[in-house]
């Protein structure tokens, strides 16, 4: 019955509050000194300012990831971004600016994040979505990684080599 649910949900929340825990939710700030948005896994949706423990935030922050408010903001799948019948991509990247940034930003029900941007648009993100923007990030970063190391190992090679061979 109708009760029973809401009482249950309501439990939920609760719990999830008084522990922390996000069910799934990311919690995304928007930090306007750096320019970023700070992204944590599993956090409450309280602002880092509503932590208690220095070590506890300090900690949270290790553990978050960055995300430019514009390369979030190009990533937007709306009707208005994208052609709802193709998929193909209506908005041109290149004009959102780099100095756009989130305006409000609220959880929509329990699977995405509302966002009004400076630009006078409103995104709806679920959290799978930006999480899959982090991933996309950090395995470019890898990858660049794993490229800069090859480079580096080929450079070190070359160097033995021609050491090698002046003996």
């Amino acid at each position: 019955d109708l009760a029973t649910t809401v009482a249950r949900e309501v439990g939920k929340i609760k719990y999830e509050q008084k522990n922390g825990i996000a069910a799934g939710r990311l919690n995304v700030v928007y930090e306007e000194g750096e320019h970023v948005l700070r992204i944590m896994q599993g956090l409450s949706n309280s602002s880092p300012e509503d932590t208690k423990d220095d070590e506890e935030e300090s900690s949270n922050k290790s553990k978050a990831s960055t995300l430019s408010p514009a390369e979030l903001r190009r990533e937007c799948k709306c009707a208005a971004c994208v052609e709802e019948l193709t998929g193909k991509q209506i908005l041109i990247k290149t004009t959102i600016p780099d100095s756009v940034r989130p305006l409000k930003m609220e959880p929509y029900g329990n699977y995405a994040l509302s966002v009004d941007w400076s630009d006078g648009h409103r995104s709806l993100y679920p959290y799978r979505q930006i999480q899959g923007i982090l991933d996309e990030q950090k395995e470019k970063v890898a990858e660049e990684d794993e490229e800069k190391s090859g480079s580096e190992q080929e450079v070190k090679q070359e160097e033995v080599t021609t050491v090698t061979t002046a003996n």
